[in-house]
């Protein structure tokens, strides 16, 4: 499923930016147990790979506030998407990012 978060496929979601020599990759807002879940419900979001995604200081793998950003966006869509309560989201999920 494509993601109900991030509607320009040719930029960062974090950034911004256009690709440039660092390529895009899409990061599963909710990893883990919860990986599976967030390809189903469209909760990802692309990244540059190198600077937002793995390596970068603020990257989503390397900073917990950049991490939790991403995930309370991707909770508020999939609830606004999906017509689901915060208890909806935490029985799939098993946590309130919000």
């Amino acid at each position: 499923m494509q993601s109900i978060i991030q509607t320009d496929p040719d930029r960062c979601f974090l950034c911004g930016l256009p690709a440039n020599g660092d390529p895009l990759d899409w990061h599963h807002c909710f990893g883990g147990a919860n990986r599976q879940k967030s390809e189903r419900y469209g909760l990802k979001v692309l990244l540059h790979h190198n600077r937002c995604h793995i390596f970068g200081r603020r990257a989503v793998h390397q900073d917990h506030a950049s991490m939790l950003y991403v995930q309370r966006i991707a909770q508020r869509a999939a609830m606004d998407a999906y017509k689901w309560t915060t208890d909806d989201f935490i029985r799939l999920f098993g946590k309130n990012y919000i």
